[in-house]
């Protein structure tokens, strides 16, 4: 039995319940299925969609009918060795189905120059890659482009919309998992569009009008029963859409999306294949970066484009894949530990002394951690103290803490929040305080708070001892920034050290990652955490663990790749 086999906490009590009603339906063979539901529970409690049995097991569950089918009209379905939860081995054909359906449609060709625009957008010999990427863009309707920070995914894009863009414009929408992560790629696009030589006005209007947001915004999906708006038989009304951080994205909210969108429509995803696999089960990007070889007539219309380029070594049939840093240079601290976890080398750990000026390790110590991270949070203090919001939140996005475990950015919260009462920062019998950083963790549209989202608590001026929750917005009056009563506020906590996890899609100066003093974590956590700071990383832990978290690589079991190959 595997980490992945191994129940959780979380996963019993679900295992038995469903093993209570199979005993109601069939007692006999609930006997024989009921050890295999255990184990399918803490694998989905994992990510993991189904799970390996022998052949043995194979046949003895073959004849359990019938709580044991080869369809979704049995509650637990039986694929050669894999056995799934009919509910997940439903959901990953129907996505296969939808990818298949978008792949299927042949784009309309914008009446351009394209081999000379790409050429001339993309003429640095660094961007050769970038070059290849949108190239193959243009000849699909649905394909993935990957690669680490600073690989220019979102430099490519906004290229790629500018060479899609004609009149009438294509309708087209940015959306990306979270609320910062869809304000990160406004943000990026924005800057990579104006970069873009020789691009015309009304290009220039259509991309500067291109605005992100959640998925769940998009389809319109709203608490508590999490309906979609817009589905299969209400489609919407897109002829493009970006899907950025797609690594974040589930099989279920992928789904609803696909679903919702007309078989013309584009599909671009962008993520990094390496980074955390999304929280709910499923492994898309996996899936989607090992599956197709490119095919004959794929290879002639990329030579029409590309004439000046032989080999494609860095395309498959829907995936490009970006491999050249813009952000790290060969040099670079960060750049270098990246790609060393990345490969699981045994080498990772010496590059931390080798770049002392963006890299260091100290002993695993929450309260020394706690004390330094008040210590360069003087400016951040200054600035609540000063009622200078921009300035606050400028502050905050230099350093954040992060943790593998949710136990530990719990404590670390909970340790800041001891130093800063001793500091006279809290408010006595309130779990609130000027200063206080939170982050939403469950989606209110009505308040356009969305999970992920970052907000300061602040006293307004002259708002008597009022405190309120204030949250980055476009639309602020000007301000750049709006605020909203406690009262009103959605589920949210405390933020000053948050899991690897919630922090995908955004990025910070200085990233202090606390490991876990023993539990297991596995390589694309720690790459993950790594990849989130610009300028320094500091490693709270010992050896053993960074080295026991390269060497495990974990693999997620998701059958996606396998119903995309049957067709």
């Amino acid at each position: 039995m595997n980490i992945t086999d191994t129940p959780d906490t979380d996963s019993i009590p679900a295992a038995q319940s469903v093993n209570r009603l199979f005993a109601q339906i069939a007692p006999a063979a609930a006997e024989t299925v009921a050890p295999f539901v255990e184990r399918l529970f803490a694998a989905l409690s994992h990510g993991n969609t189904f799970i390996y049995i022998s052949q043995a097991e194979a046949d003895a569950l073959a004849q359990a009918a019938p709580l044991v089918g080869s369809d979704a009209s049995s509650p637990v379905v039986l694929h050669g060795r894999r056995l799934f939860i009919a509910k997940y081995w439903h959901l990953e054909k129907q996505l296969a189905a939808e990818i298949q359906r978008l792949s299927a449609h042949t784009p309309r060709q914008p009446e351009k120059p394209l081999a000379e625009l790409l050429a001339n957008w993309f003429a640095d010999d660094t961007s050769r890659d970038q070059r290849a990427a949108a190239a193959l863009a243009l000849l699909k309707n649905f394909v993935l482009i990957s690669g680490g920070p600073g690989t220019g995914k979102t430099t490519t894009v906004a290229k790629l919309l500018a060479l899609l863009h004609r009149q009438p414009a294509p309708r087209t929408a940015l959306v990306a998992p979270t609320g910062k992560a869809a304000a990160r790629l406004t943000e990026s696009l924005h800057r990579a569009s104006a970069a873009i030589p020789d691009l015309d006005a009304e290009a220039q209007r259509y991309l500067a009008s291109l605005t992100g947001q959640t998925v769940h915004r998009l389809l319109g999906l709203k608490p508590p029963q999490m309906q979609p708006e817009y589905h299969a038989h209400n489609p919407l009304p897109l002829d493009c859409v970006l899907i950025d951080e797609a690594s974040m994205m589930d099989n279920h909210l992928l789904y609803q999306l696909l679903a919702a969108l007309p078989s013309h429509c584009r599909v671009i995803l962008l993520g990094d294949a390496d980074q955390l696999p999304s929280v709910g089960a499923g492994a898309v990007l996996d899936a989607l970066s090992h599956n197709h070889q490119m095919q004959p007539e794929t290879t002639a219309a990329l030579r029409q484009l590309l004439p000046d380029v032989e080999h494609f070594p860095t395309l498959a049939e829907q995936h490009a894949r970006l491999s050249i840093s813009h952000r790290f240079h060969a040099q670079s601290g960060i750049g270098n530990l990246a790609r060393a976890v990345q490969q699981g080398s045994a080498s990772a750990w010496h590059a931390i002394a080798e770049h002392p000026n963006e890299l260091s390790a100290q002993p695993r110590n929450l309260a020394a951690l706690v004390a330094q991270l008040y210590q360069h949070h003087a400016a951040y203090w200054q600035a609540i103290r000063a009622g200078n919001l921009a300035a606050a939140f400028a502050e905050q996005s230099r350093l954040i803490v992060l943790t593998a475990l949710r136990h530990d950015a719990e404590h670390i919260n909970n340790l800041y929040r001891t130093l800063l009462q001793q500091h006279g920062h809290t408010r006595p019998q309130s779990p609130w305080y000027a200063g206080q950083i939170i982050m939403i963790t469950r989606n209110a549209p009505s308040q356009q708070l969305y999970n992920g989202d970052i907000g300061i608590i602040m006293q307004p001026e002259n708002d008597g001892n009022d405190l309120r929750a204030c949250f980055p917005s476009e639309s602020a009056n000007g301000s750049g920034y709006r605020s909203i009563p406690l009262s009103r506020l959605p589920e949210h906590e405390t933020a000053y050290a948050i899991t690897t996890h919630k922090s995908q899609g955004s990025e910070y100066e200085q990233v202090w990652f606390a490991a876990p003093a023993q539990a297991p974590y596995s390589r694309a956590l720690l790459y993950t955490a790594i990849t989130r700071a610009k300028q320094q990383f500091v490693y709270w832990g010992d050896e053993a663990g960074f080295q026991a978290a390269c060497a495990h690589n974990e693999h997620r079991n998701s059958a996606l790749g396998m119903f995309l190959k049957e067709g």
